[in-house]
């Protein structure tokens, strides 16, 4: 019998990027290819997912092309259309859904669940761009890179900036790891070849899971925030983690600590940080996600001068999108050779 499998494209993830899922019509698919217009470019999928993220899956409006096509699907690929009630509706034969993103928001979980449709993502498509821009963040802050960039454009040329006692090397800081998945992990790795000491804690991990060599694994959130030099957060949103850095933790961190943030804004109280930062309770930050984006006007990080501000770019590389449909072809080889899948999230 022939998988009937069902690929929405959009700006992020093309229909050029789509049409490698024809691939699979060699282990007996069929694959049609309709395209999202209303998310045509990368900062519209952005608002929509920050949409997605704050207010949940009814806050978005269903794609229209998805609804008209999918009657006879037994699979469906999406990158940020959203795979909700409206649409599972309309897709009764639906056995699997293929969300191409790291995250799963676009996608009714519970729903899923309670008709027994299997989901996979692509956990680790952006994870060595978002690891890479990472260390970045951790050496433009301690550097002082962008800083100076923007004094020179102003014609300033400065060699003394606020942290100049506490400007180190790599290789004498501790680096503090909140979160070890797929991104985690992978600036640990980087961190190694700086020499840093690296330390993770993971609330969400089983602790008997080994770290990779060169991480220590510390018992709690409280001794990590006291050793680490850089504390850099890869946990994905939940209640629990909701404001894990918030004016208590940020107490906990060394006065010349830098706090890096490249996952998700909700993990950070931003008035807190903010406050913690003009009263130079800790070093610095530097903060690629925000609570609302773009940044506003008047918004407390703008006024600071121990922040670098980067407008929500860590997962941005022309290799992200192509990884994330590699993935997504993988999975879908080995559900249709009865293999076990690697990225099943419900």
């Amino acid at each position: 019998m022939t998988t009937k499998i069902l690929c929405v494209a959009d700006g992020g993830v093309t229909p050029e990027m789509m049409r490698d899922f024809t691939e699979l019509e060699t282990y007996g698919a069929e694959v049609t290819i309709v395209e999202d217009t209303d998310m045509s470019s990368i900062g519209k999928i952005t608002d929509r997912m920050g949409l997605l993220e704050r207010s949940g899956i009814d806050a978005a409006p269903s794609c229209q092309e998805l609804l008209d096509n999918c009657a006879d699907a037994d699979i469906i690929v999406v990158h940020v259309a959203s795979v909700n009630r409206e649409v599972l509706e309309a897709a009764p034969n639906l056995k699997l859904v293929a969300v191409l993103r790291g995250g799963i928001e676009n996608a009714d979980v519970e729903e899923l669940r309670a008709r027994g449709i299997t989901l996979i993502n692509a956990p680790w498509r952006s994870a060595n761009a978002v690891a890479d821009f990472t260390v970045g963040m951790m050496i433009a802050e301690n550097k002082n890179i962008a800083r100076s960039h923007h004094l020179l454009k102003q014609g300033v040329w400065c060699k003394k900036y606020v942290n100049q006692d506490y400007i180190r090397d790599m290789r004498k800081c501790t680096v503090g790891l909140i979160g070890f998945g797929h991104i985690g992990s992978r600036v640990a790795q980087r961190l190694v070849g700086f020499e840093s000491k690296v330390i993770a804690f993971d609330p969400f991990a089983p602790a008997d899971v080994p770290l990779k060599e060169g991480v220590e694994r510390v018992d709690s959130l409280e001794e990590l925030l006291r050793q680490s030099d850089f504390v850099s957060l890869h946990l994905r949103i939940s209640p629990e983690s909701h404001h894990i850095i918030n004016a208590d933790t940020l107490a906990l961190m060394k006065p010349t600590a830098y706090l890096i943030n490249t996952a998700r804004a909700d993990l950070v109280d931003e008035e807190a940080l903010a406050e913690a930062l003009r009263q130079r309770s800790i070093g610095g930050a530097a903060v690629d996600v925000y609570a609302l984006e773009p940044l506003q006007e008047g918004h407390p990080f703008l006024d600071l001068d121990n922040i670098t501000l980067v407008s929500h770019l860590a997962g941005t590389s022309a290799d992200t999108m192509q990884t994330s449909v590699e993935i997504g072809v993988d999975e879908l080889k080995r559900y249709l050779q009865d293999q076990p899948l690697q990225t099943v999230c419900a």
